[in-house]
């Protein structure tokens, strides 16, 4: 309908930022997760989506969450085994996304097993309806990613696609394995510190470690976790506002407006596709956070959330060198044979 060069910008400012006040002041359970699902679409999915593979996506996820909820039921007793069924799974998704890093059936994955698992092991709620909850969630998303691409038709462009990362089996084996342990024992270390942000730091960690490792990282540990950490900033506008009492037309039109900023910013730094979800989902996840609290302990928890990120994208870093380092050994290895 509406033709422009900024049309992509547009549109992934304005579609999760309104659904999730939409979602937020509805009361909807869980309100973060469909404008999450969002930004993924929109991020991975540069021209418009199929119908067809929204479906697919729509059907594949209630399949994981189902199996997922079964098994935590059916392994509540033995936490060795659902936590190798969880292993199993995050090595399954770092894997497919070693193939393609713009599967979005991977991030899925990761974030239903990241969910469920601090859901069950950490808050103790039960999960029965989650696999319910996640369709309804996606059916949302998908239902407003594809107006907006009516409304704001347009290829995104200005982001560069990620590195193409080739290499050996025995390599990528050794590298997905290594991440969905490094992963794993994450998970568990938040959940045993009963941490209230495990459920941001875990999601954090995963988007920075999920992409294929290649020596270009380096260029990626130095700079682009810089540019993440000054990301998060762009939602302190919000948090000022809401704490001193701002209606929430203003809070909205502020919100867009940092998130058009945000947008502009990434495309400014050369930022490639992961980053730039990654991004959003910490935008998104953050502006939520400040709707959530008010007054005085929406500032203790936004700042909270921030030191959050930001301890995340730390450890993140650590386990991106640790990579580093096992890929130049293993190709040493076989430079010498």
């Amino acid at each position: 309908m509406f033709r422009s060069v900024m049309n992509p910008i547009i549109r992934l400012a304005l579609a999760p930022t309104l659904l999730l006040f939409y979602m937020q002041y509805s009361g909807a359970a869980l309100p973060f997760l469909a404008p999450i699902f969002v930004v993924i679409f929109l991020t991975m999915m540069p021209s418009k989506p199929p119908l067809s593979l929204m479906l697919k996506l729509l059907i594949a996820l209630f399949f994981i969450s189902f199996v997922i909820v079964f098994f935590a039921s059916v392994l509540a007793d033995t936490p060795t085994g659902f936590g190798l069924f969880c292993w199993s799974l995050l090595f399954w998704g770092y894997f497919r996304s070693h193939i393609d890093s713009k599967d979005i059936l991977s991030t899925l994955i990761l974030m239903v097993v990241i969910i469920i698992t601090v859901m069950t092991e950490q808050f103790h709620t039960s999960i029965d309806g989650f696999p319910w909850l996640m369709c309804e969630s996606l059916f949302i998303a998908i239902v407003v990613t594809s107006v907006f691409f009516i409304i704001f038709p347009g290829d995104e462009k200005d982001i560069l696609p990620d590195d193409t990362v080739h290499q050996t089996g025995e390599v990528a084996l050794a590298i997905v394995i290594f991440k969905a342990t490094a992963m794993w024992l994450i998970l568990q270390a938040l959940i045993g510190f009963n941490s209230s942000q495990t459920i941001l730091i875990a999601i954090t960690i995963s988007n920075l470690i999920k992409i294929p490792t290649s020596p270009a990282h380096k260029v990626f540990i130095r700079n682009k976790l810089v540019t993440t950490v000054t990301g998060i900033l762009f939602t302190l506008p919000v948090l000022f506002l809401y704490t001193v009492g701002t209606t929430t037309w203003v809070l909205i039109g502020v919100s867009i407006f940092c998130a058009m900023q945000l947008a502009c910013y990434a495309i400014r730094r050369h930022c490639r596709f992961s980053i730039y979800q990654l991004l959003f989902t910490n935008f998104i996840v953050l502006i939520y956070q400040v709707l959530k609290h008010q007054g005085a302990d929406s500032v203790s928890a936004e700042l909270l959330r921030l030191l959050s990120i930001i301890i995340a994208i730390l450890i993140g870093g650590i386990i991106l060198n640790l990579v580093m380092t096992t890929i130049e050994s293993k190709d040493t290895k076989l430079n010498e044979q």
